[in-house]
C-alpha cells in the first residue's frame, strides 16, 4: 500500500471507524448488519424493519444498536436505508452485481462491492465536474474494462462531526473524468481535497470495507 493511499486510509478510518463499530457489536446485531448488508447485493435493496422483526427479538433496538455503530442509517419511518457501502438512495453510484442494481453512497464505496462479495460488478455513474459518464467493469481488485482513465477525488473538508457520514463526507466522494480534470478539481482547493487514480483508489476502497467481509464471512 502506498504512502498516500495509507494515510487516507488511516483518515477515512478516523472519521468513519466501520471496522471498530462492527467489532463492537453483539455477535446478534453483527449479523443483522451483515444481512442487512448481503441483501443490497442479493436484491438490490435491504431489508425493511418489518422483515427484520422476523429475525430478531427487538427490531428497533436491534436497528439501533447498529446505527450506533455507524454502520447503517435509518429514514425517517425506522427503516434501514443504507448499510456501508450500499444506500437506498439514488444515488449517481449505480452498481451492477449478482443481476440486480444496486446505488452506493459514494464512489469508493462502489469500487468496494466486487472484492467485498468477490463477484465481478460493473459501476456505472458520471463525473461529478463534466457530467461524462463513468463506466468500470471490475472484477476484485482489478479492472476488466471501461473508463479506466477516471480518478477518484474525496474532499476532505466535507466531513461533519454533527452530520453523519452518509450525508457529508459520502456526498464529497466522487468519480472524475480523467487525470486532468482531476488535478483541475484538486487546484480549486488543495488543502481539503485528494486525488487517486483508479489503482490507487481500489486499494483504499478495499483496505477500508475488506475487514466488514471478512467479519460477515
Amino acid at each position: 500500500m502506498n504512502t498516500e493511499v495509507n494515510a487516507a486510509l488511516k483518515r477515512l478510518n478516523a472519521i468513519l471507524p466501520l471496522e471498530s463499530g462492527l467489532k463492537s457489536l453483539s455477535d446478534d446485531d453483527a449479523s443483522l448488519y451483515c444481512k442487512l448488508l448481503s441483501s443490497y447485493a442479493e436484491r438490490g435493496s435491504t431489508l425493511t424493519r418489518d422483515e427484520v422483526a422476523k429475525l430478531v427479538n427487538d427490531a428497533d433496538q436491534a436497528l439501533n444498536n447498529v446505527v450506533a455503530s455507524k454502520l447503517i442509517v435509518l429514514d425517517d419511518a425506522g427503516n434501514p436505508a443504507g448499510a456501508y457501502p450500499f444506500t437506498s438512495e439514488e444515488r449517481e453510484h449505480k452498481v451492477h452485481i449478482n443481476g440486480v442494481t444496486a446505488h452506493c453512497m459514494c464512489a469508493l464505496d462502489a469500487l468496494a462491492v466486487s472484492p467485498m462479495f468477490d463477484k465481478p460488478t460493473v459501476i456505472d455513474s458520471q463525473c461529478r465536474v463534466t457530467e461524462e459518464k463513468i463506466h468500470i467493469e471490475q472484477d476484485g481488485t482489478g479492472f476488466t474494462g471501461g473508463t479506466l482513465d477516471a480518478w477518484f477525488g474525496i474532499n476532505w473538508g466535507a466531513a461533519k462531526s454533527d452530520t453523519v457520514c452518509a450525508a457529508s463526507l459520502c456526498m464529497e466522494m466522487m468519480f472524475l473524468a480523467n487525470e486532468t480534470v482531476a488535478r483541475e478539481w484538486l487546484a480549486e482547493s488543495p488543502d481539503t481535497r485528494e486525488i487517486f487514480d483508479l489503482p490507487s483508489a481500489i486499494e483504499f476502497s478495499a483496505g477500508f470495507f475488506m475487514p466488514l467481509a471478512e467479519n460477515c464471512r
